[in-house]
């Protein structure tokens, strides 16, 4: 695994001259960065084959950083070959802002957005547009299902242990996920089905997975497996 920051080492100059059949698996700093100086990461599987992945677009939660969520998704990411983006909030204390009385996107929103297109552009990296999906985790996932409701590039949502504002939703119609644990008092069973219900029939989402795990308000390894599968249209591995 090659292992990159940006204060060491030019992402771009590493990346040249090779596609994704020629690189090891690697893990970057974004260089875009936030009013606060707060940037985000990313990791690129290996790819030997040089085929167009998919993207997941991972937002923390209330307190966390983005290089905490890329800890546990690249072992996911690499096993399941997808590109993992994972931004930092604007804020310090890690919450997200796009609430839908702001004038315009917010920064967060922007922010997020700037991230996904650097690592589209970088060199040798190919993407496959039918398979982005934005997720997040408790606050992150209100973040999460907003920016893809507004942003067309992303063709799926998953909100893990978070909320929804049905009222600051825009037109864009992707696939979601909603999860929680049954023992959530945060984000209830019977809440996140209620949501579920919503987005479906007032919302018109014509796809809208609903799961419930065992746990509290934490995001645990058979969940984040199930949604990668349910994304990716595959098999949960190991039949969990």
């Amino acid at each position: 695994m090659l292992l990159l920051s940006s204060a060491a080492v030019d992402v771009r100059s590493a990346l040249a001259g090779l596609d994704d059949g020629n690189r090891a698996s690697l893990t970057g700093t974004l260089t875009a960065s936030t009013s606060t100086g707060r940037r985000g990461v990313y990791y690129l599987p290996r790819n030997p084959e040089g085929r167009a992945l998919p993207v997941l677009v991972m937002l923390h939660g209330t307190g966390g950083t983005g290089s905490g969520v890329l800890a546990r998704l690249r072992p996911v990411a690499e096993t399941e070959k997808f590109i993992a983006v994972a931004p930092d909030s604007v804020s310090v204390a890690g919450v997200w802002l796009v609430e839908p009385g702001a004038r315009g996107a917010t920064e967060d929103h922007r922010h997020v957005v700037s991230c996904l297109r650097e690592v589209r552009a970088l060199p040798g990296v190919r993407i496959d547009g039918s398979q982005v999906l934005i997720a997040g985790f408790s606050v992150g996932g209100g973040a999460a299902s907003y920016i893809a409701s507004h942003e067309d590039p992303f063709t799926a949502f998953a909100v893990l242990h978070g909320h929804v504002v049905l009222d600051g939703l825009g037109p864009h119609r992707a696939r979601g996920w909603l999860s929680t644990g049954d023992r959530d008092s945060r984000r209830t069973a019977e809440a996140m089905k209620r949501l579920a219900d919503q987005l479906t029939h007032r919302e018109g989402f014509g796809e809208v997975e609903m799961r419930v795990f065992p746990g509290g308000h934490e995001l645990g390894e058979d969940e984040l497996a199930a949604m990668v599968a349910w994304w990716l249209r595959r098999p949960v591995r190991g039949g969990r």
